[in-house]
């Protein structure tokens, strides 16, 4: 056609490749770029930092950066982003990484700090993940480091995602929690339109922290608090109630479900099924199971596994006998 290629055209191809782990063909399209002195630009270097750092090729990656480097190319939001999310392994390193960022202005973003507070989370360092969260905050000027005015001057406040990494941390220890609420009504204090998400996670944090009385208590807030339960909260709650031998009120809340316009799902069945056999109710164990069967839902892999149990006890309660039946050959 004699159209010569260009750096979008070998971007999109270098791209291509390394979404499949091609890398060595990758690097072939870089050098073939270079002997038709079609330079590489900082998307070039974007694609090869994320894709390398997806793949788990940390050394490679950082590799990427310092040739972007030594040829003038000032690494992006794009690339330190993707190095920071491939160093989540190595809490250390991605907080230098962060540093670097800050030092050079305006260039952490909100998804810079919800990469590492995520990573904090899952190193179990939760302290260090409400610092950065806490110094995306406005309004703590007296008592924040010099982390919260460098944040603050990029003016980056922290969404809607980042409030849930955090709460998820915090609420994975029962000694946490209060903080964890703390938080939450820090956050309606400053009047932020909070999802039935961020709720959602208080209210499993409570249930399994054994609260069931706060968990009862912020369920049945919802409406007045602007948002409406959906079937996870619905399910977190039943969940919990079950887990607290109140199967009276998790059937409550069952029934609840479609008067609300919020049909249960076999998720919600397979929970207070469990719930009642758990403890004991194996009537109406088997009745719901026979519910959820009509409703055209099935037993999960948890239940089938807890029917099995009391099936192989001595002594079979009657109710579960039609189990036991084989069915007629005909």
């Amino acid at each position: 056609m004699g159209i010569a290629p260009d750096a979008v055209t070998y971007n999109s191809l270098i791209k291509g490749v390394c979404d499949r782990g091609q890398f060595e063909e990758a690097t072939r399209l870089f050098y073939e770029m270079k002997s038709r002195n079609i330079y590489a630009d900082v998307f070039t270097f974007n694609i090869f930092v994320d894709g390398l750092c997806k793949e788990g090729k940390i050394v490679k990656g950082k590799r990427a950066v310092e040739i972007m480097i030594d040829k003038v190319l000032e690494p992006d939001q794009i690339t330190y982003n993707s190095l920071i999310y491939c160093l989540r392994g190595e809490m250390g390193e991605a907080r230098k990484v962060f540093d670097l960022m800050l030092g050079k202005g305006r260039m952490v973003d909100v998804w810079s700090c919800n990469i590492l507070i995520n990573g904090y989370c899952c190193d179990k360092k939760i302290d260090l993940a409400n610092d950065v969260f806490q110094d995306m905050l406005p309004g703590r000027l007296l008592e924040a480091e010099e982390l919260y005015s460098q944040m603050l001057s990029c003016g980056q406040l922290p969404d809607l995602q980042t409030c849930a990494i955090l709460l998820e941390g915090l609420c994975s220890s029962n000694d946490l929690l209060p903080r964890a609420v703390e938080q939450l009504t820090e956050m309606e204090g400053k009047k932020w339109k909070l999802n039935i998400i961020i709720y959602t996670i208080i209210i499993e944090g409570m249930c399994k922290a054994g609260k069931l009385e706060s968990a009862t208590n912020l369920f049945s807030s919802l409406s007045s608090r602007g948002v409406q339960p959906d079937v996870r909260s619905y399910n977190v709650m039943i969940n919990g109630l079950c887990d607290g031998g109140l199967l009276v009120e998790a059937e409550k809340l069952l029934r609840e479900m479609g008067a609300m316009g919020c049909s249960p799902d076999g998720c919600t069945y397979n929970i207070i099924i469990r719930g009642f056999l758990n403890n004991d109710e194996i009537s109406r164990g088997v009745q719901l199971i026979e519910e959820m069967m009509e409703m055209g839902f099935s037993s999960d892999a948890s239940t089938m596994e807890l029917v099995l149990a009391l099936l192989s006890k001595e002594n079979v309660h009657p109710a579960l006998l039609p189990f036991l039946e084989v069915p007629s050959r005909g």
